[in-house]
C-alpha cells in the first residue's frame, strides 16, 4: 500500500494545486499555538516542551493507524497524511515567479524571490541550490520517512522539521537541540537521496564527494546534498541567463524523485516493503 499512496499523492501534486486544508503549514500554524507556550514555561520544562509538540501527535496517528492496519481505511488515512505532508506550494509559486522575472530580465526581481527561500547571507547563484535543499525537505525527505514507518514516520519529520525551523526563526533556546534532531532525521535519508543523485546523474563526478562525506558525521545534510547535487550535474553558469542553473538542477531533482520511486516500487514487488 506504500507505493499506492505515494503515487496517488505525486499524482495529485502534479497536475492539481493543493488548497490550505492540504496543507501542512495550515494545520501546523494552529497547532503552534501549543508550542507558543514555550515561552511561558520555566526553562527546564521549556527545554522539553517542544518535544513533546513533535512526540505526541505521531504517537496517536501510529495508535490509530495500527487500530485499522491491512484495511481500507489505513489506506485513505495514510494517503491523507501524505497529501498533507508533502509538498510546498509557497517554494513552487516562488520558483514560477522567479521563472518569470528571468524570462523578463528583471535580475532585480530574481534576487528578491532568491532571497524568499535562501539565507540572508546567500545571493542569486544559490538560488538553483536552495531548491534542490527544498526538493529534499518537502519531497525526497518525507517519502523516505513514510516508507520507512508510514503515516507516523512522515509526520515525524514535518514536524520536527517546522518546529526547528520555528524555533530558529524566534532564536529560542532549544533551537540548538531541535538541530541536533534534525541532523539525526536527516542522516539516513540525504545519503540516499544523495546516492539517488549519483545515479541519475554525472555518477565519476559526484560518487568520491558522495562516499567522502558518506561516514562524515559533523557535516550537515544540507551541504551533503548540495554538494553531491553539483557534482552530479553538469552547470554552465550563463549571465545573461539566471534561470539556467535552477532550472537544470530541479530536473535533476525531480528525476531522483522519480527514480526513489521506482526503487521503492521495486522493493514493494519483491517483498520488500509491504
Amino acid at each position: 500500500m506504500t507505493i499506492i499512496s505515494l503515487l496517488l499523492v505525486l499524482l495529485v501534486e502534479r497536475v492539481t494545486t493543493k488548497s490550505q486544508y492540504w496543507q501542512f503549514e495550515f494545520y501546523f500554524n494552529k497547532y503552534q499555538g501549543s508550542a507558543a507556550s514555550l515561552k511561558n514555561q520555566d526553562s527546564d520544562t521549556r527545554s522539553w516542551w517542544w518535544l513533546a509538540i513533535i512526540i505526541v501527535p505521531v504517537i496517536a496517528v501510529y495508535f490509530l493507524v495500527q487500530k485499522f492496519s491491512h484495511g481500507l481505511f489505513e489506506l485513505v488515512l495514510s494517503t491523507a497524511i501524505l497529501m498533507v505532508c508533502v509538498g510546498c506550494p509557497a517554494v513552487r509559486a516562488t520558483y514560477k515567479c522567479f521563472l518569470q522575472a528571468a524570462n523578463r530580465g528583471d535580475l532585480e526581481a530574481c534576487s528578491l524571490y532568491a532571497d524568499q527561500i535562501g539565507e540572508p547571507e546567500e545571493n542569486l547563484e544559490d538560488f538553483g541550490r536552495n531548491l534542490v535543499w527544498q526538493n529534499y525537505l518537502h519531497y525526497a525527505s518525507v517519502i523516505l520517512w513514510f516508507t520507512a514507518l508510514g503515516a507516523s514516520g512522515a509526520l515525524l519529520y514535518v514536524l520536527a522539521r517546522e518546529t526547528y525551523k520555528q524555533l530558529k526563526i524566534t532564536r529560542h533556546p532549544s533551537a540548538a537541540d531541535a538541530r541536533v534532531l534534525m541532523h539525526v532525521l536527516d542522516w539516513v535519508p540525504v545519503r540516499i537521496t544523495a546516492l539517488g543523485f549519483l545515479l541519475v546523474g554525472h555518477f565519476s563526478r559526484a560518487f568520491p564527494t558522495w562516499f567522502g562525506h558518506l561516514l562524515d558525521p559533523q557535516i550537515s545534510a544540507k551541504t551533503l546534498l548540495i554538494d553531491v547535487a553539483v557534482q552530479a550535474e553538469e552547470v554552465e553558469r550563463d549571465e545573461n541567463n539566471c534561470a539556467q542553473e535552477p532550472c537544470t538542477l530541479v530536473r535533476l531533482a525531480k528525476r531522483n524523485v522519480m527514480f526513489i520511486l521506482v526503487a521503492i516500487a521495486l522493493l514493494t514487488l519483491s517483498g520488500w516493503i509491504n
